[in-house]
C-alpha cells in the first residue's frame, strides 16, 4: 500500500469498532491522527523548506498551496475536511503576516493570535446552538445518519467545542511565552512541537469522550428502529 493511499483510508464505522473502548478509540485514531499530521506537518516543513531555498515569499506561497491541495483532496474523496480547513485559516493569516514581515518567526506567531480567536470562537458557537466541532465529526468516525441528529451527538459536539476551546487558548499562551523567551530556532520547535502533541491529544481525548456514548446511543436506536 502506497503512503497516499494509506493516508486516504476512510474512517472506520460506529457499527465496526472494537468493543474495547481503548482499542476501539486507537482504531479511530490509527486513520485519522495522521491525517491531522498530514496537515500541520506538512505544512510547517515546507514553510521551513521553502524559506531556506526561496525566501520566506516563496516559502509562504509553497506552504498554501499544500495545506490547499490536501483541501481539496479531502473534500473529493468525501471527507468533511474539518481538519484541513481549520489549517487553511491559520496558514492564510501566517503566511500573510510573513510576507509582510519577511520574517521566518512571523509565520508561526500569528498562530497563537488565530488559536485566541478560534478558542473564543468555539464558545460563541456553543451559546449559538452550533458548536463548532459537530462537523469534525466526519473526519474521524462514520456515524449513521439517524444518530447525526440526537442530543448523544449534539452533547458530545458541545463537549468537543469546549475541550477544543480550553486547548486552542492554551496553544496560544504557549506560543506567546515560547516567542517571548527563547531564540529563534527554540520558538520554532516548541511551536511545531507543541502543534504536534497537542493535536493527537485533542484527537484522542475527543475521541475517548465520545465514543462510548455515540456507541451506546446507536445500540439503542438500532433496537428501537428494528
Amino acid at each position: 500500500m502506497s503512503i497516499v493511499t494509506w493516508l486516504q483510508r476512510p474512517p472506520p464505522r460506529l457499527e465496526d469498532l472494537h468493543p474495547d473502548s481503548t482499542r476501539a478509540t486507537l482504531q479511530v485514531l490509527g486513520i485519522a491522527v495522521p491525517r491531522m499530521l498530514r496537515s500541520t506537518v506538512a505544512t510547517g516543513t515546507t514553510f521551513l523548506l521553502g524559506n531556506a531555498l526561496f525566501g520566506v515569499e516563496i516559502a509562504a506561497v509553497l506552504a498554501m498551496i499544500v495545506v490547499g491541495t490536501i483541501f481539496l483532496i479531502d473534500r473529493r474523496a468525501g471527507r468533511a475536511g474539518f481538519v484541513a480547513a481549520l489549517v487553511l485559516v491559520f496558514v492564510f493569516v501566517s503566511a500573510l503576516v510573513a510576507v509582510i514581515s519577511r520574517s521566518l518567526p512571523m509565520f508561526f506567531l500569528p498562530v497563537a493570535a488565530v488559536d485566541a480567536v478560534v478558542g473564543i470562537g468555539c464558545l460563541v458557537t456553543v451559546l449559538m446552538g452550533r458548536p463548532l466541532f459537530a462537523a469534525a465529526t466526519a473526519d474521524f468516525l462514520i456515524v449513521p445518519p439517524y444518530l447525526m441528529d440526537t442530543e448523544v451527538h449534539a452533547s458530545g459536539a458541545r463537549r468537543m467545542t469546549y475541550i477544543a476551546s480550553g486547548f486552542f487558548l492554551g496553544r496560544a499562551a504557549l506560543r506567546l511565552t515560547a516567542f517571548f523567551l527563547l531564540p529563534t530556532g527554540w520558538f520554532v520547535a516548541v511551536s511545531i512541537g507543541g502543534e504536534i502533541i497537542g493535536d493527537v491529544l485533542l484527537a484522542f481525548i475527543g475521541v475517548r469522550v465520545n465514543i462510548g456514548r455515540l456507541r451506546q446511543a446507536n445500540l439503542f436506536l438500532g433496537e428501537a428502529r428494528t
